[in-house]
């Protein structure tokens, strides 16, 4: 679980503990399957922190 945390934290610029205070963990095992579900994408998709940003404005 720890190591979904800090992969959240580099992904969105956060610290660990602002990951883990502020998501619960439906929030991260949706992350999880984002992050994995990119490794399985085509080459060349690639999302950016502004795109995410953005997608939740």
């Amino acid at each position: 679980m720890m190591r979904l945390v800090y992969a959240v934290a580099s992904h969105l610029h956060m610290t660990a503990g602002a990951v883990m205070a502020s998501m619960g963990a439906h929030e991260l095992f949706c992350w999880h399957y984002l992050m994995t579900a990119d490794m399985r994408a085509p080459r060349g998709v690639q999302l950016s922190v502004e795109d995410e940003i953005n997608a939740w404005q």
